[in-house]
C-alpha cells in the first residue's frame, strides 16, 4: 500500500509541474533514446550482413596465394601461385570438399556491341561452378556449362548493366560482342545482385580456358573458391583445406584461406564492439539525467517541508517518508525512459523509410529491429539512476524534525 500511495502521490506532482517535470526528464530521455538508437543501428546492419553473405552463401570459402606470410628468407621452392593443379589437389586431398571454382580477372577494357561501348566491366573468367558457389540466378539465356571449358569456348554471361548498356532492348542472347583481341557470344544474362557497394551488374564472365588459352594466355588463377559438402561445419572443413594446403608447400605458410561466414563474423563483431562504445558513451548522458533529478528532487523537498512535517507529525515513519520521494525518483527518471525508448523507435522507423526511398544499402532500406530486451535494460537502468540520485533528497527528507519542518515557511 505504500508503494501504491507513493505512486499515485509522484503521478499527482508530475501531473501538477508538467514543464518542470519534462524539462527534467530530458536527460534521461535523450540517454535512454540514444542507447536504443545505437543499438537498432547496430543490429540493422548486422541483419543487413547476415542477409547479404546469406545471398551469396556463407559457407563459400576462398584460397589465396599469399607469399608474403612466409618467413623472412625462407624459399617459396617450386610454387609461383595457383593454379589448376591446385585446386585438384585440394578436391582429392580434402574430402570434406563438395565442388571447387577457379577465379581469375582480366584488367578492364570496353567491351562494344555496334556502335556501343560500355567502358569498365568486371572481367572473369572461371568455370561452370562459379554462379552456384556465388548463388548467382540467371534472368536470360544459362549459365557456363563444362561443354564450353572443354571446347575453349568464345562465349560469355553478361550481367544486366552490361546488357542495358551495349544491347538496349535488343534480345542479347546469341549475338557477339568484341574486346580486344577476342570476341564473345552472349549466352546467358545473370541477376543483378548487391553487396556491399559492388554489384553483379557489371559482370562480364567468360571460361577460364577460353582466357588462358585463346587470349590474356597465363596459368596462375586469382583464387579457388570451395565449398564443403552438406552439412559439413565451415571450421571443420576449413581445418581440412588448412593442412591440405601446408602438406602443399611442406609446411610454408604460402597461402590464405577464409571464408565468408569468417568474414562476417568480423564484421558483425566490429560492429558490435562499436555499437556497445557508442552506446557507453550515450549511456553517460543518463548521468546527466540523474544529476538533473537530484537537483530537482532537492528544490521539490524544500517546497515541501511543511507537508513532510505534517505527515511525520501523524505518524509517518522516516522510512516511509523515504520510500516516498525514492518512488517519486524512479517514477520520474522511468517515465522519461520510457518517453526514450518511445522516441527512438519513432525514429528507427524514419530511418528506415527514408533508406528505403534511397534504396540505401539495399531496396529494402536499412531495417533497424526494435531491441525489446536492450530497451527494457535502459529503461530499468534510468529508473536506478533516478532511485541512486534520488536517494540523497530521499534522505535528507526523511531526517527532518517533524516540528521545525511544520515551522517552516
Amino acid at each position: 500500500m505504500i508503494v501504491v500511495q507513493s505512486l499515485m502521490v509522484a503521478l499527482d506532482m508530475l501531473r501538477r509541474n508538467k514543464l518542470r517535470a519534462f524539462l527534467t526528464m530530458l536527460g534521461v530521455i535523450i540517454g535512454v533514446m540514444s542507447v536504443t538508437l545505437i543499438v537498432m543501428i547496430s543490429g540493422g546492419f548486422q541483419n543487413y550482413l547476415n542477409v547479404q553473405f546469406r545471398k551469396l552463401g556463407a559457407d563459400t570459402m576462398f584460397v589465396f596465394f599469399d607469399p608474403g606470410r612466409r618467413e623472412r628468407g625462407q624459399a617459396l621452392g617450386s610454387i609461383e601461385g595457383l593454379t589448376m593443379d591446385d585446386m585438384r589437389y585440394l578436391l582429392e586431398r580434402a574430402t570434406v570438399l563438395d565442388i571447387a571454382s577457379p577465379l581469375t580477372q582480366v584488367p578492364a577494357q570496353p567491351v562494344r556491341y555496334g556502335e556501343r561501348e560500355y567502358k569498365n566491366p568486371q572481367i572473369f573468367a572461371s568455370d561452370e561452378n562459379f554462379s552456384e558457389l556465388n548463388r548467382m540466378a540467371i534472368v536470360q539465356g544459362r549459365h557456363l556449362t563444362k561443354a564450353d571449358l572443354d571446347s575453349r569456348a568464345n562465349v560469355a554471361v553478361i550481367g544486366e548493366d552490361v546488357r542495358d548498356r551495349i544491347f538496349g532492348k535488343t534480345d542479347p542472347i546469341g549475338k557477339r560482342m568484341t574486346l580486344k583481341g577476342i570476341s564473345l557470344e552472349v549466352v546467358g544474362v545473370v541477376e543483378k545482385m548487391e553487396f556491399m557497394g559492388d554489384n553483379t551488374g557489371r559482370l562480364l564472365l567468360l571460361p577460364l580456358t577460353t582466357a588462358q588459352d585463346k587470349w590474356v594466355g597465363g596459368k596462375n588463377l586469382m583464387m579457388i573458391m570451395l565449398r564443403a559438402k552438406k552439412g559439413t561445419p565451415v571450421d571443420q572443413a576449413m581445418q581440412e583445406v588448412w593442412e591440405a594446403l601446408m602438406s602443399r608447400s611442406n609446411n610454408k605458410p604460402i597461402y590464405r584461406l577464409d571464408s565468408r561466414e569468417s568474414i562476417l563474423d568480423v564484421f558483425k563483431g566490429v560492429l558490435g564492439v562499436a555499437g556497445m562504445a557508442l552506446a557507453a558513451v550515450a549511456a553517460l548522458s543518463l548521468l546527466v539525467g540523474g544529476i538533473g533529478i537530484m537537483n530537482i528532487m532537492l528544490v521539490s523537498v524544500t517546497e515541501r517541508t511543511r507537508e513532510i512535517g505534517l505527515r511525520k507529525a501523524v505518524g509517518a515513519k522516516n522510512k516511509f517518508v523515504l520510500t516516498q520521494f525514492l518512488i517519486e525518483a524512479a517514477t520520474l527518471s522511468l517515465i522519461g525512459g520510457i518517453i526514450g525508448m518511445l522516441f527512438a523507435r519513432g525514429l528507427g522507423y524514419a530511418v528506415t523509410l527514408v533508406t528505403a526511398a534511397r534504396e540505401w544499402p539495399a531496396k529494402g532500406g536499412l531495417e533497424l529491429p526494435f531491441p525489446i530486451l536492450a530497451a527494457l535494460m535502459a529503461a530499468a537502468f534510468s529508473a536506478l539512476i533516478g532511485m541512486v540520485f534520488g536517494f540523497f533528497p530521499a534522505a535528507s527528507a526523511a531526517k527532518l524534525d517533524p516540528i521545525v519542518a511544520l515551522r517552516h515557511e
